[in-house]
């Protein structure tokens, strides 16, 4: 309710971009919302391949119900996100404590690109079909667990650090048997969309030359930081480019959460952590970096050991002030992540 009446004020007293209609509600679909409804009917350009369909398909589905493909993207994230929540808080109690599952939900609650679990983005979608193959897996429930990798791995790329996460925890569980040879059809859902694209362009991995469209190529992990880094030291460039110097602060953070999580929690975490944040850095820009930040929920588990009451206090109050104004940008039509 805070983040939807930050977006109202922000939509109704402030000046917008005019790159989209005047609309409150279309506003929740700025930027790739926008082609995510217009994949919901099918793609038909090329450059829409880089988007993974499961999203649309539910959008589509959900739509005979709404009466409009952007209502029922909305309904989604909403619905998604309280299920998210609610099923991470019982993932960390089961790995840990209560007291731990509290703190970590308020610090990804808090985060500053939190407000994407309310758009028409896949952020709330992703994060629950990740949570929940992790949870069913610690429920011992691999056909459900199987299910849910298969679905978010056709939901974004990153799906492929779930299909690995539950893999491994399979594996590092006890090995594989007769009675668990199916959670090797985790990626089945990559697989199909990998076989749509060979069907439709020839090449199994379009969506990777799809990319070309925003002008991003493959890089070296590690050189576009480096770049980045480069530029920050420029006498007054981070005054004129602030977003820019908060995109490497988020991904210097990024990185050095995910090194915690491999130190501190379970490899299917780590190893699910890792592959999220390397796959954002192949890109030749930290533009969106942050963004995906927000569904490695370990690294906001391990934000919840910190007991320091300063440090915590600070995260939290410097988080709200960044969460309220990328919210403001966003509704507004500006760029965020």
């Amino acid at each position: 309710m805070a983040i939807l009446t930050i977006f109202y004020f922000g939509f109704s007293t402030l000046p917008h971009s005019g790159l989209f209609p005047n609309d409150f509600l279309k506003s929740l679909a700025n930027w790739d919302g926008g082609h995510y409804l217009g994949i919901a009917d099918g793609y038909d350009k090329a450059f829409q391949f880089a988007f993974f369909p499961l999203y649309p398909i539910l959008i589509n589905l959900v739509s005979k119900i709404t009466g409009s493909f952007l209502s029922a993207g909305i309904l989604i994230s909403f619905i998604s996100s309280l299920l998210a929540i609610n099923l991470l808080y019982k993932l960390i109690a089961i790995e840990f404590n209560k007291e731990i599952a509290q703190k970590a939900v308020l610090a990804l609650l808090f985060f500053p690109m939190s407000f994407y679990f309310l758009t028409v983005y896949t952020e709330s979608l992703f994060l629950l079909l990740t949570i929940s193959t992790f949870y069913f897996a610690r429920k011992r429930q691999l056909p459900l667990a199987t299910l849910t990798a298969a679905l978010v791995s056709a939901t974004r790329l990153a799906g492929l650090g779930v299909v690995l996460g539950l893999i491994s925890y399979v594996y590092l569980s006890g090995g594989f048997n007769r009675k668990n040879w199916f959670v090797f059809f985790a990626p089945l859902g990559f697989i199909l969309y990998s076989y749509y694209l060979y069907q439709q362009t020839g090449d199994p991995f379009y969506f990777i030359q799809a990319e070309d469209y925003w002008h991003r190529q493959l890089v070296i992990p590690g050189s576009t930081i480096f770049n980045s880094l480069q530029q920050l030291v420029i006498p007054g460039y981070i005054a004129k480019n602030f977003k820019a110097f908060l995109d490497f602060i988020l991904t210097i953070l990024g990185i050095g959460l995910v090194w915690k999580v491999f130190k501190k929690l379970s490899f299917d975490f780590a190893i699910f952590s890792l592959v999220s944040l390397l796959l954002p850095l192949f890109s030749p820009t930290l533009l969106a970096v942050p963004r995906y930040l927000l569904t490695i929920f370990p690294i906001f588990i391990v934000l919840a050991f910190y007991k320091n009451q300063y440090l915590i206090f600070a995260y939290l109050v410097f988080s709200l002030l960044f969460l309220a104004g990328f919210a403001v940008l966003f509704i507004t039509g500006k760029w965020v992540s």
